[in-house]
Formats: structure tokens, C-alpha cells, sequence
């Protein structure tokens, strides 16, 4: 069936997402790499969210396995789709499967076409799904004229003019000139009156489509993505801590930590505490704002561990006990998407490997590169399970 299964063992497991691998259809191979990329990070955002991750390359299969699994929803996406800002996406989403609907999506008005349910992202019911006896979903087919019942829609749109802000079964019918995607599941889903939801803003303000079908699109779209690796790279400060639970209790005399908070504040009584960051401004803005205890020199390293190893230049060896925090710099949304997977690895592996000469080292992730692609701690590459983007052997 060439579905590959990404399960997390602390997942949700009423909702499951599911790539539809249509990589290999994108008309260049730098969107082919960037999408490929992003995809990486996607599949490991998901699993640290909790949730597991089926990838395949036929909609209709996949959501009969995830059906068969007894799933009772399924988040249907593209791989040119990243959700963003957090984990506004999700307790979105949690609020959305609450309601009674079929189908919740972005669902298109295409005039002479049937309308379509757009592939970017959509949710569905698949208890509604199995009722309806897994219907497919309906490819998109220029020129194939056929009858249905014309849906009613709302006088208003989202934007432009063919994005309604409600669908609901209509009484008259129609000769449409062509099928898009999904129009065969909108028509058996109307027929039977089943209740459409078109996802609002919190939900499309939460995510982003990049139209890599398109090169054009794609060649907009992507200016976002330049922009935030400038911003993360820049501007961005994190001003506190976001991760480490509160039960690290041992103490050390060295602390390495990104420029981002004071957990070392407990962590050590003397010694040494060096952060480090690729961002210039937040390391700046912490070394004035830092708070500082007696004993205790502090070091601060302007370095990129994706691509330096200046970090490694300044850490003291001959240190009894060492706590290095490496956050998530490895699979980071602000430089996962221009750096392959399998070299975000090997970087993050080499760190690892040079610090073993440490007396004694607690290293911390909160997201590794690897992150849901293995149960191996420090994997090679090896190691991780292959997604059917990489199926072409650009993992070797």
C-alpha cells in the first residue's frame, strides 16, 4: 500500500493526519527539495504535538486505512502545507472536531467546474465516511462533463469571489464542464445532507499553503519563508524559557544554554554558564540582561550550530559536570526548511559526538532532527524510517 506510519505512543488517538505525497508531480527540483524539507519538519511537528502521522501516496487508501484503524478523524494535507504560530493550529483543531460536520475544509466555487474541496488541508469525519461506505474522494479531471445537484452557497466570500463562507445541499441541477478535486465526496455528502464546515479564520491564519503545484504560486508564496528565516536569524528574542520541566534538581558547573531564559539560576553555584546563538540581537540583549550570581563567569558565543562548530571551541573539557541544552536547534520552523533532514542530522550528531570527551554531560531536546523518524535516541540515518518522499534514495 506504500503507507508509511509515524505513531507517537502519547497520541491523540480520536485524530490522525495524513500526507498526500504528491511531490513528484512539482515542476522544479528546488521546490521538490524545499517542500521535501518542510515536509521533514512537518512530520516531526506533528509527532511532538501528539499526534500520529500516515503518509502515502493515494487519498482514498489512506483514508481507508486510518478508517480501519478506528480513527474517528482524519486531517487530510498537503506536503506543501506547514502549520505555524505555535500550537494556535491545534487547540484550534481540538475546538473544530467538537462540532457535528463531515467535512471542514476550503471548499471552492469553480463555476463551470463542480465545486472543489481544496487538497491543501481538510478534516474529516470517519464515521460519516464509513456511513457513506468510503466513497472516494474525486480527482480532478479538465473537460469531464457531468450532472449534479448545484450546492446553495452564501452571497459572501472569504475572498475574491468562489470562496463561499457556507455550503448546503441545493435543489436544482446543474451541467457542469469539469471535475475538480473532491468533487465526488461534496456531492455524495450533499446528497445525504451531511454538514460541510468552511474553517474560518482561526484556523486559515494558522497555517500556510505554499502552492508548489504551481511554480509561479510557489515562487510568491515562498517569500514568507525567506522573511521568517530572516526574522529567526535577526530579530526574534526569546526573552524566557519555553521548555524543561521543573524536576532537573542535580547541579553542574558548567551550563550551556541558548540565549533565551535563566533556568541556569538553579542549575549552578559556581562555575561557568556560556550561551550561545545564531541571532546577534538576542545574544546581545542577554548578555546586558542576564541576571548574574557571584562565582560564576559567563561566556557568550555568537555561533551557528548548523554550521560552525565555534560552540565547541569554547567549552571547558576538564569541567566536573556539564548540562548543555540544545532545545530544538536541530529541527528549529525558523531553518528546518532549508536544510535537508539528513544534514541537520549529521550536524546534530557530530555535536554529540565531540561533547562525549566531557567528564560528565546531561544533554537536553526538546525536539531532536530525528524527531518521530526513529525511537533511537541519537540515530544515524540509518536508523530512520524513510518517508515516500524519500523513496528516489536521497537518503543513503
Amino acid at each position: 500500500m506504500n503507507i508509511v506510519e509515524y505513531r507517537n505512543p502519547l497520541s491523540k488517538n480520536n485524530l490522525v493526519f495524513c500526507i498526500v505525497d504528491d511531490i513528484d508531480t512539482y515542476k522544479t527540483s528546488w521546490i521538490k527539495e524545499i517542500i521535501k524539507n518542510l515536509a521533514d519538519f512537518t512530520v516531526s511537528n506533528l509527532y511532538i504535538k501528539g499526534y500520529d502521522v500516515f503518509v502515502g501516496y493515494d487519498e482514498d487508501i489512506l483514508l481507508k486505512h486510518v478508517t480501519d484503524l478506528k480513527y474517528n478523524y482524519a486531517v487530510v494535507m498537503s506536503p506543501g502545507t506547514e502549520y505555524i504560530n505555535g500550537l494556535n493550529f491545534f487547540n484550534e483543531l481540538e475546538k473544530l472536531i467538537q462540532k457535528d460536520f463531515f467535512i471542514a475544509g476550503h471548499f471552492l466555487d469553480r463555476k463551470d467546474a463542480y465545486y472543489e474541496l481544496h487538497h491543501q488541508c481538510y478534516v474529516i469525519n470517519l464515521k460519516d465516511y464509513a456511513d457513506l461506505d468510503y466513497p472516494c474522494i474525486g480527482v480532478t479531471s479538465p473537460g469531464s462533463q457531468h450532472h449534479q445537484r448545484s450546492p446553495v452557497r452564501s452571497l459572501e466570500n472569504i475572498h475574491d469571489d468562489y470562496t463561499p463562507i457556507w455550503i448546503k445541499p441545493g435543489e436544482t441541477f446543474k451541467k457542469y464542464n469539469h471535475k475538480c478535486h473532491g468533487w465526488n465526496i461534496i456531492s455524495k455528502g450533499l446528497k445525504l445532507s451531511k454538514s460541510f464546515v468552511v474553517f474560518d479564520d482561526s484556523i486559515r491564519n494558522n497555517k500556510k499553503h505554499y502552492y508548489p503545484e504551481s511554480k509561479q504560486d510557489f515562487e510568491e508564496k515562498i517569500a514568507w519563508l525567506y522573511l521568517r528565516q530572516n526574522f529567526c536569524a535577526n530579530e526574534y528574542i526569546h526573552y524566557q524559557n519555553t521548555e524543561l520541566s521543573n524536576n532537573i534538581r542535580d547541579t553542574y558547573d558548567q551550563i550551556i544554554i541558548p540565549a533565551s531564559g535563566t533556568l541556569y539560576l538553579d542549575l549552578i553555584d559556581k562555575g561557568t554558564v556560556i550561551f550561545y546563538d545564531y541571532n546577534q540581537r538576542s545574544l546581545d540583549y542577554w548578555e546586558k540582561a542576564c541576571p548574574r550570581k557571584d562565582g560564576i563567569s559567563y561566556k557568550f558565543v555568537y555561533t551557528d550550530l548548523l554550521i560552525d562548530d565555534k560552540l565547541l571551541e569554547n567549552i571547558e573539557y576538564d569541567a566536573e559536570n556539564t548540562f548543555i541544552n540544545l532545545s530544538n536547534i536541530f529541527c528549529y520552523e525558523g531553518t528546518a526548511v532549508f536544510y535537508p533532514l539528513s544534514y541537520r542530522l549529521k550536524r546534530q550528531n557530530n555535536f554529540v559526538d565531540k561533547i562525549s570527551q566531557l567528564k560528565k554531560s546531561k544533554i537536553n531536546f526538546s525536539m531532536t532532527a530525528g524527531c518521530g523518524f526513529s525511537i533511537v535516541e541519537n540515530p544515524t540515518l540509518s536508523y530512520l524510517k524513510k518517508p515516500t518522499w524519500h523513496y528516489n534514495q536521497d537518503w543513503v
